[in-house]
């Protein structure tokens, strides 16, 4: 892997640091609905990230942790989320590295960093989401012991986006 530091945040990092991944982010994942035959509006990564900075908070100590991952400039080149869905539950969200790290195990770093921040936080379950096109997670989730399931589980994803149910898989993994 880069020389690249995967660093636990206690407060939210600068807001445009943060969008700068998380614009790609959403833009990625509204490119793979649209390919999937979804008509996303356009102002959907604007809608989303809005609703991000929203609900920042659930990401961030002592309900959940938000992880980036910064490179020798200090940018941030990767992040991932996990918030507390109950007591002895979480649901990881936003697992993202840009394109000129990707296949140098950062994600897999971020994934782990999340799963040892949940079990020290006496979570009991980890709960995820995605889409059928994104064959990363979908291939990273299972190597670091998280089980595809049929499902349904409640997560935001299916809470909040109804249409995408279909197209979800859904993962666990016990850490309690």
């Amino acid at each position: 892997m880069p020389n690249i530091e995967i660093v636990l945040c206690d407060s939210l990092p600068p807001k445009d640091e943060l969008n700068s991944v998380l614009t790609q982010y959403y833009d990625l994942a509204v490119k793979r609905m649209r390919d999937m035959g979804f008509d996303i509006d356009l102002a959907a990564p604007e809608s989303a990230l809005a609703e991000f900075w929203a609900n920042a908070d659930n990401y961030l100590p002592p309900n959940g942790c938000l992880v980036v991952a910064r490179n020798d400039a200090g940018q941030i080149v990767g992040c991932g989320m996990m918030k507390r869905l109950d007591p002895d539950t979480g649901e990881l969200k936003r697992d993202f590295v840009t394109e000129p790290v990707r296949g140098t195990g950062l994600g897999r770093g971020i994934l782990q960093a999340r799963v040892d921040t949940a079990r020290k936080m006496g979570l009991k379950r980890l709960v995820a989401d995605t889409l059928t096109p994104n064959v990363e997670m979908r291939s990273l989730y299972p190597k670091l012991g998280f089980v595809e399931v049929d499902g349904p589980i409640e997560t935001s994803t299916y809470i909040d986006q109804p249409m995408l149910r279909p197209y979800l898989h859904y993962y666990t993994m016990d850490i309690g």
